[in-house]
Formats: C-alpha cells, structure tokens, sequence
C-alpha cells in the first residue's frame, strides 16, 4: 500500500524532479530522564476533511536511558567500500555506508540501524553543508531488504543524485529491522516514532561522520518514506535537539492507512490495487510485530495466508509469491476471523495516523488524484487536520497522476527555498 520498487508489480519510486530546547526535549523528560495533469497545483485540503480528529496514539512515548539518549546518532561502522555503482551518482561523490544508533518508538530500547551517507565533490559553502535525509518507500520487511545494500539503492539512486546535483549531503536510512547484518529489532512497518528517530538520527550520524555537514537539514519521503519525513518533522521538538529542521517534502505519503483496513474488514479484500493487496501482509505482520496479541492468522486467508515469509520479502520469489497473491485473491481473503480482531487491527492503524500534532518545520505534501494505494481522499483527510492544527503547509495535488507520482522541479525548488530562507508557502 506504499510503495514499492520495480521490477515488483507494486508502484514503482517516484521521479522527484530537475530547536528545540533541551526543556522541549519530551525525549528526555520522557525518552530518557536526561537531557492537473502533471502541472503541479496547489490544492487546499478541504476544511470538511479536519473535524474528524483519529483517537489519541495508545501509548506515549516511551522512556529510555540516559546513555542510549546520548548515543543517538552515534557512528557503529562505516565503510567506503559500498555496493553501489559509482555511475548512477555524479561524479566525485563520496559514498559510504554506515550502522548507527538510534531508539525504537515502541519500548525506548537502543538500537542500530544500518544506512549510507553521500557528499557531492567541491568545497562545503560557509556555515557546512546542508543535509536531505532522504526516507526510502516500501522495499519488505525483512532482514536483506535494505535499500544500502543494493548497487542502486533500491531504484534511489537517481533521487540521491539529484540533491546531490544540488550540493547537498544525503542521508538515508534503512530503517530498523532492514539490514542482513545488524542484529536489531524486526521492522515495526508504519510505527512513526520509529521511523521518525531513525530518520532523525541518520542525520546525526551524517554528521559524526562528515563534521562539515551543517546543522541544517529537511526531510523528503515517498510513500512509506513520506510518513517517515513527517514524522521526523512532527516528533523534531521532542527529538531532533541540536539539529535545525528547515522543512519536510512528503510525496504519496501513508498518513493513516486505517480507512483501508476498514474497507477491507467490509470488501473482504484490501482495495483493488495490486499494490494494496500485495501489501496488505506487510501491515499485518508488522502490527503483529507491535502488537503480538495481533494474529496474522486472523487476517490473513485464502491466497494471502501461508508463506508469510515471503509475502513480506524483497528477494525474487517473495516478488513472485506477492504477484500470485495479489491475482488470486478473493472476497474474505482479508476479513478478519472475528469483530474483536477487526477491531484490534484497525485501532492499532489509527494510533498509528498522522498528523498527532502540530509540525514546528514547513511541509509540501504531493499526492496524485488518481492514486489506487494511498488513496487520495486518505490523504486529503489528513492534510485537513494538519491545517486544523496550525500547520504550515502547501498541498499540491497532482491531477491524473498516481501513487508514482512526478512533480517536475517542484521538491527541489522547494528545498532550495528552505536552505536559502525562502518564504514558506501554505494553502491551508
């Protein structure tokens, strides 16, 4: 349901186109007890979408010690020696692979997340060089699937390269639970606090790794990553101490998928889209992995049931294994065995919806009218209560265009803007 990378059947990637105090840091008071076509244009979200506010998110955010506070961000490994062919980057870019640390939003345990950071050639501009944390849409959930450990990035290199056109440094991360070599945590799929510490602190270990990196960052994200960027933006003043987040460029992102799951509840099946069916099982098994009171059993039948493994990979036969799936499914095939396991599964979705408050940085939201994964009403739901909160925001709905949508020049001109203390538009 967010995105995916070719030659799978799901969307594939987009082309994006030529602080707080130390009193704001609930991390610390709580994390730890330290410290139209394809034209884009601008489209208000409906103020009819903002009144229904989602329930409030179960759980707070859960505490931490002071020493795995302290280590956000902080470099485990690096390596120079990287998969990735030196072709698809400009020339002279300075790529390396990296494991830092970072915590989980579930429990506060520590954890390390594997990742890579790239540098364009040339001298860094006065006051260093700022950052694009770059937040990858959905490649698996298993151990293997991490976009570093891929020659091209998982279909990324081209994204990569076009900031670093821009002389910018790139960070991205894998996410938790992702690496074949990491011994970590299973990837907790669409858990925002997760996703947003990793994004955070992979810009932390950019810069532990580069110190001329600057301060400076904004996030951009697709799909499973545009949830990611805005969390990163929405938990900044809880989290993101010593950086300075300019703004997050969201495109197709999976704000709250929890209407989904109740269509399904009521179709018997997770939407038309191949790309929902297929994944359908990823947001499953990764509520379960949450939420181990949550049975797959219970939700998954008929073609989708059996073979969880691979239904949730990124290898060849996982490839194949969701492709037959998602042509063979049936009605029933993902109505839950029972009310109460509706109900679980669905709960746990809208706990797991953005926005929860307001975003202290700008944000441009890109979304496609015809988008079949995240569907466009989903969306626009969301971004109405973003504006209800007093957000800064520009949403841009691109008509005729998809989940893999194509904004031209429109990110990184915005993300110029940010770095160069351009006005912020918003349309709310």
């Amino acid at each position: 349901m967010f995105g995916s990378r070719a030659p799978r059947f799901l969307p594939a990637k987009p082309t994006v186109g030529p602080k707080a105090s130390a009193a704001a840091l609930a991390v610390c008071a709580t994390l730890a007890a330290a410290c139209s076509t394809t034209s884009a244009q601008p489209h208000a979200p409906s103020p009819a979408h903002s009144a229904a506010q989602p329930p409030a998110y179960s759980t707070s955010i859960p505490t931490a010690t002071a020493e795995t506070v302290a280590a956000r961000g902080t470099v485990v490994s690096s390596s120079t020696t990287t998969p990735f062919d030196p072709a698809l980057f400009p020339a002279g870019t300075t790529a390396a692979t990296v494991v830092y640390n970072s915590v989980s939003g579930v429990d506060g345990s520590p954890t390390q997340v594997s990742g890579a950071v790239f540098v364009p050639d040339g001298p860094a501009p006065v006051g260093g060089r700022p950052i694009v944390a770059y937040a990858h849409g959905t490649v698996g959930i298993s151990p293997g699937c991490a976009p570093s450990e891929k020659r091209d990035l998982a279909g990324d290199a081209d994204v990569v390269s076009r900031f670093l056109e821009r002389g910018y440094a790139v960070a991205y991360t894998d996410y938790q639970g992702l690496s074949s070599t990491v011994d970590s945590p299973p990837h907790p799929y669409l858990e925002p606090r997760t996703a947003a510490f990793d994004v955070i602190d992979s810009v932390r270990a950019a810069r532990n790794l580069d110190p001329r990196l600057s301060t400076r960052w904004v996030a951009v994200g697709w799909s499973q990553g545009g949830q990611a960027a805005w969390a990163a933006n929405e938990f900044d003043d809880v989290y993101g101490d010593g950086l300075d987040l300019r703004g997050a460029a969201v495109l197709s992102p999976a704000l709250d998928i929890s209407p989904g799951i109740i269509e399904a509840q009521s179709s018997g099946t997770s939407g038309e889209a191949d790309g929902q069916r297929a994944v359908y099982p990823l947001i499953v098994e990764g509520a379960a992995r949450v939420d181990p009171s949550i049975d797959p059993a219970d939700h998954l039948h008929g073609a989708l049931a059996g073979n969880l493994d691979q239904l949730v990979g990124c290898n060849a036969a996982s490839s194949e294994a969701q492709a037959a799936a998602a042509a063979d499914v049936q009605p029933g095939d993902t109505t839950a065995s029972t009310p109460a396991a509706a109900e679980q599964l669905t709960r746990r979705m809208q706990e797991y919806s953005l926005p929860r408050a307001a975003s202290p940085a700008p944000i441009l939201a890109v979304y496609g009218s015809e988008d079949t994964v995240v569907k466009p009403a989903w969306t626009e739901s969301a971004l109405g209560r973003a504006c209800s909160l007093g957000d800064t925001l520009l949403a841009v709905r691109l008509e005729g265009q998809g989940h893999d949508v194509d904004p031209g020049t429109l990110v990184e001109t915005w993300v110029d803007d940010r770095f160069t203390g351009g006005p912020a538009p918003s349309n709310c």
